[in-house]
C-alpha cells in the first residue's frame, strides 16, 4: 500500500483547473490554491514538483508547520531532497539577527561551529549551490528567510575540496582548521572539531551529518571515509567532500532566495500568518 502513496499526487492532474494552475506557476505566474490544509498541502507540492525541474521553496509562518510539511514531503516524494531551512535560534528576531551578525557582536568561540543549526543552514546553502539542486525542496519559515545569509561568492571562496589523490601539506591544512574555528581534540564529538593522530585526520564539518577520516600518504590524500562517532566504523568511501569554514558572526547581507533561480516556485502555506508573522519580526528590528 505504501509504495502507491507517491502515485496519489498524480491523480490532482485529471482536474484540470489544477493541472492549469501548475503549469501558470512553472511558467513564472503567481496563482492560489485554496481549501489545502494538513497533509494536503504537501501533496499539492509533491504534484507541483512533478512537473517542473528547478528548486521550490515552502515558507511557513511558524517552525511546527515547516516541520510537519517536511515530513510529508517524505511520505509523497521520497526521491527529492526535502530539506528544512530553520531559523538561528539564538537570535529572538530577524532585526537581531541582521544588525548582530553584520556588527560582529555574536561571540565566536569553540563552540560557535558545533550549532547544529548553523550547519544545516550552511548544509541547504551549499545544496542549492550544487548541481543536483533541481530536485531540491526547501521548507523555511518567514523568519529563517529574514535572518540573513553568506553570499554565493563568499560561499564559493571558502569551500576547499579535499580529494583523493590530490596532494595537500597536512600541516597547512591543521592551519586552515585552527583558523577557520575548528577545536583541535583528542577525538572528535562534535561539529566543529578535528583530530589527529600521525597521518590521519578525523574531521567533523559544522554542515555535515556525520565525521570524515581523511588518510595521507605523506602529502597524498590516499583515503577519505565517512565514520560513526560510537563505533568508529567507516560507513562509507568517498573521492572527495568539500570543506568550508564561514563562521556564524561573519558580515553577511545575501538572503536566502539569492540562492534560488529566479523562475523557480515559491509557495507560501496560509499568506495572511505568514504576513501577520513578517510585521511582527520587522518591527522588532
Amino acid at each position: 500500500m505504501f509504495n502507491r502513496v507517491p502515485s496519489f499526487s498524480q491523480h490532482l492532474f485529471n482536474y484540470a483547473p489544477f493541472a492549469g494552475a501548475v503549469a501558470e506557476l512553472w511558467s513564472g505566474k503567481s496563482i492560489s490554491v485554496d481549501g489545502v490544509h494538513g497533509s494536503a498541502c504537501a501533496l499539492a507540492v509533491a504534484a507541483i514538483r512533478q512537473t517542473g525541474n528547478r528548486p521550490i521553496l515552502i515558507i511557513t509562518a511558524v517552525t511546527e508547520q515547516a516541520e510537519q510539511i517536511a515530513d510529508d514531503l517524505e511520505l509523497f516524494i521520497p526521491t527529492a531532497t526535502n530539506l528544512i531551512f530553520p531559523a538561528l535560534e539564538n537570535l529572538t528576531s530577524a532585526g537581531d539577527s541582521i544588525n548582530e551578525i553584520k556588527n560582529n557582536e555574536i561571540e565566536t568561540n569553540i563552540f560557535a561551529l558545533a550549532d547544529d543549526l548553523f550547519g544545516q543552514r550552511i548544509r541547504v546553502l551549499k545544496q542549492l549551490s550544487g548541481d543536483s539542486s533541481s530536485l531540491t525542496i526547501v521548507v523555511a519559515t518567514i523568519l529563517s528567510l529574514l535572518q540573513p545569509v553568506p553570499s554565493k561568492e563568499l560561499l564559493a571562496e571558502r569551500t576547499q575540496t579535499l580529494q583523493v589523490g590530490k596532494r595537500v601539506n597536512p600541516e597547512q591544512l591543521r592551519r586552515f582548521l585552527v583558523e577557520s574555528g575548528y577545536h583541535n581534540t583528542s577525538a572528535v564529538d562534535l561539529p566543529g572539531e578535528f583530530a589527529v593522530r600521525g597521518s590521519i585526520f578525523d574531521l567533523f564539518a559544522p554542515d555535515w551529518e556525520q565525521p570524515v577520516r581523511v588518510e595521507f600518504f605523506d602529502e597524498e590524500i590516499e583515503s577519505i571515509r565517512r565514520f560513526d562517532l560510537a563505533t568508529q566504523r567507516s560507513l562509507e568511501n568517498r573521492d572527495k567532500i568539500d570543506l568550508t569554514r564561514i563562521l556564524p558572526n561573519e558580515t553577511v547581507e545575501a538572503s536566502l532566495l539569492d540562492y534560488l533561480p529566479p523562475t523557480s516556485p515559491i509557495i507560501l502555506v496560509e499568506p495572511k500568518e505568514i504576513e501577520l508573522a513578517a510585521q511582527h519580526f520587522r518591527s522588532l528590528s
